[in-house]
Formats: C-alpha cells, sequence, structure tokens
C-alpha cells in the first residue's frame, strides 16, 4: 500500500466527481490499512474522510473521522506540523457542524504549534485560511479579511491564491467595498474558469461574484453566478449546507426579480455552454476551435422549440452537440472534458433515456451527416438527394448553434436547408398524389362503405401529406409527425390549411374542410406556377412532376454548359465570368426554367453530340457573335465555325426581330433593370459590348435544327398568347436574386 498511489487515486475520483465511488474506495482501503496495521496510511485516511464528510455536509461522520485520527496520533506519538495539519481538519470539521467554540479551541492550539515549530508558509496560510472561514460564518469579516490577506501574501501557486481571493471577495463585499471585492476576485474567477476537471473551489468564486452583483443591485447577474455555483457544488459536494446557502441567496435574487424566468430548452442550454461549456473549450482546445461547432439541433421537442411542462420528463436538459471533424483521439479527449461538466443547471438535471444517448456531447460531422442525410457529405446531386428525408433533414438543420468560429458547421448546415428544385417538386408531387389517393378518393368511398377504420386511416394519411405538402411549398422540411401539427400552424401562409386540418381531427365538415386544405394547397401551387389546376390533387401532381422534369434536364444543361464555357479560350485571357458560376447559374436558370420539356430534352442533346464531337458550342456561339462585334477578326477565324444555311439564317433573324421587339417593350417599362442589361440592337456592337439581339443570333446558331424548329414554335406560340418572354426570363431572374417582383427590382435597381 503507497499512500501517495491512494492519495492520486482519491484525487482522481473527486476531480472527476464521482463521490460514491471516492468513498467506497477510502473506506475499502482504511479496512485494508487497519488489518494490515499500517497506521500511517490509516492516518491518511481519517483525514480524506474527514475532508469528504465535511464538505459532503455530513458532519457526525466528518468529527468520527477526526476523532479517531486525533487519537491515532496521540498513540503514534506524533505532534508539530502533521499535528497541526490534523488538528486544522478538526477545527474545519468543528466550523462546519456549527461548533465555533470548539473550533477556536483548536485554531488557538494550532496557532501554538506552528509558532513552537516555526512552520513554513504553505501551512500558515492553510491556517489563516481556514480560520477565516471560522470568522466569516461568526459574522467577523474584518477579522476573516485581516486574515485572509495574510495567507495571500504566504500563498504559494495560482489555484491556492484563487482560493484565498475568492473568501476574501466575499469579506470585502460584506465590508461594502465592492470596487476592491470585484478586483480582487477577477484573477481568481479567471484562473479557475473553464479548468477541466473543475476545481470544486470555483462554486466559491462563483457563489462570491453573485454576492457583488446582488450587492451592487444587478440581480439577473447575481442569479446568474448563483445558478452557476450550485451546479458547481452539485457537481463536486452534492447537496451540502454550502448549497443551501446559496440556494437561499439565488431565491432572494429571483424573489426581489418577481420570480424565477421560465426557459426554454433552447435558452437553457445556451446558457449552460456560456457558463460551462465556451469557457472549458477556450482553454483546453484553444488551438482546435476552428475545428469546433457547438449548438443545439437534432431530435427533441427543444431542437424546435416546441418543448413544454412535459418534455423534461426523458432526454432534456442542460447539455450541448460538440460538432467536429478532428481526429478519434481528439473527440475522445473532448468527450471526457464534456463528461466532466455540471450535470445539473438551473435546477434542471438532463434524463436520458437509451434512445438519447447520442443527441448531445461530441458528435463528429461525418457521423452527424450520415445520421441525418444517408451520406457523409451534404448530398451534391439530384441523385443523392433523391434519398433524403424531410423528417431527418429537419433534424439536422434546426435548433441553434452557438459558437462556430470558423463557419465550417455553419456552411454544412446552410447547404442542407436547400435541397435541388427537381427534387423539392417530385416530393411535392408524392404528397399531392397521397392527398388525392387519401382524402378525395378513399375517405369518401370508405364512408360510403360504412367503415370507420379505413375512414380513419386514410383522413390520417390526408392530413399527414397535406401538411407536409404545406411544408414543401414553404420551403421548409417537415419534422416528425409529433410535431408536424405544431409547425404546420406556424408556416405563415397556411393558416386556413392548420385550421382545417385541426377541424378534420375533431371529426367537423371532414368533406368540407378536406378541400379547404385542397383549396390551401391548390392556391400555393398557383402562385409558385407549379400548377394552374383546379381539379383533382393527381392533376396537380402531375404537374409537379412535369415542372421536376423540366427542371433536372435545365440544371443537367447547365452542368454541360458550364463545363463548355469554362473551356473556352479568350484572346484576352480567361474572362472573370469564367470563374462566377453563381451569376452564370442564374442567367441560364431564369432562361430554361421558362423552356417546354420537349426543347430542354433537344437541346441537351444537342450538347452531348457537341461533347462526343469534341465540340464546343459555347466558342462557337462567341465565334458567331463576332461576325457584327470584331468583323475582322471572324474574317480569319470564319472557316472553322459550322457554316449557317441560309434558310437557318432566315428563321434566326425572324426569331431575333420578334424577341428584340420584346427587349424592346420590357426596356420600356423597366428602363433601370434593362440598363444593366446587355444594349439591344446589333447596330449598338462594340468591340467591347455585345448587345442582346448579336447574344441571341449567335446562341440559336449554335442550336440543331430540331432544337430550332421547338424554339421557334415556342417563340410563335407566345405571340399568339401575348406573352413576353423578356418579361418572363427577368421575373425569372429577379426571383432568384431575392426580390419578390419586377417593381420591387426595379425600384433597387
Amino acid at each position: 500500500m503507497n499512500t501517495n498511489e491512494i492519495l492520486s487515486h482519491i484525487d482522481s475520483l473527486l476531480k472527476e466527481s464521482r463521490l460514491d465511488e471516492a468513498e467506497k474506495y477510502m473506506k475499502a482501503t482504511l479496512s485494508d490499512a487497519e488489518k494490515s496495521d499500517r497506521p500511517d496510511i490509516m492516518l491518511t485516511l481519517y483525514n480524506e474522510l474527514a475532508g469528504f464528510y465535511r464538505d459532503c455536509g455530513r458532519f457526525a461522520e466528518a468529527l468520527e473521522s477526526c476523532r479517531r485520527s486525533e487519537v491515532l496520533l496521540e498513540k503514534m506519538n506524533i505532534g508539530g506540523a502533521q499535528l497541526a495539519s490534523a488538528l486544522l481538519n478538526s477545527a474545519n470539521a468543528c466550523r462546519a457542524a456549527g461548533l465555533y467554540d470548539e473550533s477556536f479551541d483548536y485554531y488557538r492550539r494550532i496557532y501554538a504549534i506552528l509558532e513552537n515549530i516555526g512552520a513554513e508558509k504553505p501551512l500558515y496560510a492553510s491556517y489563516y485560511n481556514n480560520l477565516a472561514l471560522l470568522y466569516q460564518e461568526t459574522n467577523n469579516w474584518q477579522e476573516a479579511a485581516d486574515c485572509l490577506k495574510k495567507a495571500l501574501s504566504l500563498a504559494d501557486d495560482d489555484i491556492r491564491r484563487a482560493i484565498t481571493r475568492s473568501n476574501l471577495a466575499v469579506c470585502l463585499t460584506k465590508l461594502g467595498d465592492n470596487s476592491a471585492a470585484k478586483e480582487t476576485l477577477a484573477p481568481a474567477m479567471e484562473t479557475f474558469s473553464g479548468l477541466s476537471p473543475s476545481d470544486f473551489h470555483y462554486s466559491a468564486a462563483l457563489a462570491a461574484m453573485g454576492d457583488i452583483c446582488f450587492a451592487e443591485k444587478d440581480l439577473s447577474k447575481a442569479a446568474y453566478y448563483y445558478e452557476a455555483s450550485l451546479s458547481e457544488i452539485e457537481l463536486h459536494m452534492g447537496r451540502n449546507n454550502f448549497y443551501d446557502i446559496v440556494s437561499h441567496n439565488l431565491s432572494e435574487a429571483y424573489e426581489n426579480l418577481g420570480g424565477k424566468p421560465a426557459l426554454k430548452g433552447m435558452e437553457l442550454c445556451r446558457q449552460y455552454f456560456e457558463v460551462f461549456g465556451r469557457p472549458m473549450l477556450q482553454r483546453n482546445f484553444a488551438l482546435y476551435l476552428d475545428h469546433i461547432a457547438c449548438g443545439l439541433a437534432g431530435e427533441g421537442s427543444e431542437c424546435l422549440g416546441f418543448d413544454d411542462h412535459i418534455s423534461p420528463d426523458h432526454d432534456f436538459g442542460p447539455s450541448f452537440c460538440i460538432w467536429t471533424d478532428l481526429p478519434d483521439d481528439m473527440c475522445a479527449k473532448l468527450q471526457k472534458a464534456y463528461d466532466l461538466l455540471p450535470k445539473e443547471f438551473m435546477g434542471m438535471k438532463r434524463i436520458v433515456t437509451p434512445n438519447g444517448t447520442d443527441r448531445t456531447g461530441v458528435i463528429k460531422v461525418t457521423d452527424f451527416l450520415r445520421k441525418f442525410t444517408g451520406f457523409d457529405h451534404v448530398p451534391n446531386s439530384s441523385e443523392e438527394w433523391q434519398y433524403t428525408v424531410d423528417e431527418n433533414l429537419a433534424c439536422a438543420v434546426n435548433g441553434s448553434i452557438f459558437m462556430d468560429n470558423s463557419g465550417f458547421f455553419t456552411d454544412i448546415r446552410q447547404r442542407l436547408q436547400v435541397q435541388p428544385e427537381d427534387i423539392r417538386l417530385r416530393k411535392l408531387a408524392a404528397e399531392l398524389e397521397k392527398m388525392a389517393q387519401s382524402g378525395q378518393y378513399n375517405y369518401p368511398r370508405a364512408m360510403k362503405r360504412t367503415d370507420p377504420a379505413a375512414a380513419f386511416f386514410t383522413l390520417s394519411a390526408f392530413m399527414e401529406s397535406s401538411m407536409k405538402a404545406a411544408h414543401i411549398l414553404s420551403q421548409k422540411y417537415a419534422p416528425y409527425s409529433k410535431w408536424l401539427f405544431r409547425s404546420t400552424e406556424a408556416l405563415p401562409k397556411f393558416d386556413e390549411l392548420a385550421i382545417a386540418v385541426r377541424n378534420i381531427a375533431e371529426g367537423k365538415n371532414i368533406t368540407e374542410n378536406i378541400e379547404i386544405a385542397c383549396a390551401a394547397v391548390r392556391a400555393e401551387l398557383k402562385a409558385q406556377q407549379i400548377s394552374n389546376s383546379d381539379d383533382y390533387m393527381s392533376v396537380c401532381a402531375d404537374d409537379a412532376k412535369h415542372r421536376a422534369d423540366i427542371i433536372y434536364t435545365a440544371e443537367e444543361i447547365i452542368a454541360m454548359e458550364w463545363d463548355f464555357f469554362d473551356k473556352v479560350q479568350n484572346e484576352g485571357g480567361r474572362a472573370d465570368c469564367q470563374d462566377d458560376y453563381y451569376t452564370f447559374s442564374i442567367m441560364r436558370r431564369s432562361q430554361y426554367y421558362c423552356w417546354e420539356l420537349p426543347m430542354l430534352c433537344s437541346l441537351y442533346e444537342d450538347f452531348k453530340a457537341a461533347k462526343a464531337d469534341d465540340r464546343n458550342p459555347i466558342t462557337e456561339k462567341y465565334g458567331y457573335m463576332m461576325e457584327t462585334t470584331a468583323p475582322a477578326r471572324f474574317a480569319e477565324i470564319r472557316s472553322s465555325l459550322p457554316e449557317i444555311p441560309q434558310q437557318k439564317k432566315e428563321l434566326c433573324s425572324a426569331i431575333c426581330q420578334i424577341q428584340t421587339g420584346m427587349m424592346e417593350e420590357f426596356a420600356a417599362n423597366y428602363p433601370k433593370l434593362a440598363g444593366r442589361a446587355r444594349t439591344i440592337h446589333t447596330y449598338e456592337d462594340t468591340p467591347w459590348l455585345t448587345s442582346y439581339e448579336t447574344y441571341l443570333r449567335g446562341e440559336l446558331y449554335t442550336y440543331s435544327d430540331i432544337t430550332l424548329k421547338l424554339y421557334g414554335s415556342f417563340i410563335a406560340r407566345l405571340c399568339t398568347e401575348g406573352k413576353n418572354l423578356a418579361y418572363i426570363i427577368m421575373e425569372q431572374s429577379v426571383k432568384m436574386y431575392g426580390y419578390e417582383s419586377l417593381d420591387q427590382a426595379e425600384e433597387h435597381a
């Protein structure tokens, strides 16, 4: 049995707040020492148990341990510094138990011993620190302050100085010198803050700061520090008499504030992070903060903001997530530090069920993504996005980020916020189809058959699908079923649908409310130009699928076109626009999203053929444009371009004439927006500026005969219907830039 090893193990258990294990270990080791006749180890353990029981508020056991220690010292004929240290334990135990006269007697004996042996500074510092606590408890604040100032002058390390400063700050506050108290306490707070594991004396520093704030009438801050102090006391010592004192002070602060504020789970966790999490990370993992993000997101009502008085019964309470891309060994260190944080905060203790064990703490980013998307990365294609589930995506993007210094995790969540438009539309079509099948078809048939069970199931399916459709139309992921209705009520454009769903659930005018819900969805389908149908929802579903096909094909074309554009060799070097995919994609989407599906399919085949033939249609387009922007250079390269038949030239010219007129009309009504685009006419071309007409002609020349014919028929049909393609394209464009309408964009141009 080795004394140092025993003390080291006890210290390790206490630092990790494993109080029950520490007590069992000390008692078992004491029993072994008694059997082995090791009085030296017995003496060590009596002293350790005395301090342990005192800090836990078990005073009778603390006093008994002290008594046994003194008996053994006398038996062993030990005096000097060892006796003084043991008597300090006895004095403290008496003080904690309220036996103040006995405690003062011990201190008189201790001082005589110290003077007799000429004790070293650390023992004198310990004497003054502990005597000060007795003076504090007997309200002798000046005497306590004097002792602590002596102790501070003798302290030999940062932790001891911090302990002394914390107690001195309490005295100075009681003596009315708040400014000196703050100045004294500040270095102690800095020393304790963020330690992992935390020092149990941190609770005293936090309580002292609470006292200062209370004295200064800053009651909210006082409550803040008292709450933090209680968490530390509970962690290291359990609910002892110090816990009761601080708890009483906290109650006074809340009483003066008009009551304890009711915190939602998210705010509880945010405050818990700020008090304990952020300081721990900044102190112990400063070099890795760019690879760490913290917050609360995922499963749980608090992540959605829907938690209520029932929520705390499971998987709820002070906690936070640490998302990181660090290696496994660093993740293990992070998790250990997280596990050492207080388990209780603001009177709440986290209750974790087996299903909720991995919701908080350290979470590798790849694990987070795999859990909620099925991939270890953000899905980057429609093929990958089609496998995602909105309920899971809602978990991935909900909640809040408390800290993300480099922004890496915030960026991931932002990329998860918006799925590809074709995928959104296909998911929408699936819900519209279910609405039609369950509410408009199966429900009335179930009622005709007098089958209430079937009717119940069809209504449940209809309500769920209608609410999910509303979320998709609102560009928001629908949460899991328990919170689906609550989330629907918060959607700004679907108040009537939410009321209709509630009425259906309550059995009120079911057929009428099914139609109300369908009408609400159809109205938004029209507003988003997805479907103009007033028919069954299955027709709307077909329209959504058709629109999805258009979007998907357009995106495939844009991807190929960007690749062609990237490879264009300009005579003056690479153009800036070749590195601006954002602007390029908006310009092309605003055009192709207006096209009909056969046109897109034909252009897609054009691009595939060009790629197979190792041709670049974008290079060819710019070459054709040079006929009017740089005639001399065009003459040099003309032979390298595909020859344009006269009939095709005439058709292109006719199309250009129509579309130039459309652009003139647009410019007349929206001169500011038009002024930011190309000039309109070919006669306005210069070597540096290419007009709308010339650009269009060059592009039309690259189309195959089939594509050009389809495009020409499309333009003719628009003319017949009195529609202006320039308006349609520009409206798409400004909406992609975030404007609600052309008028709003014109106003801000």
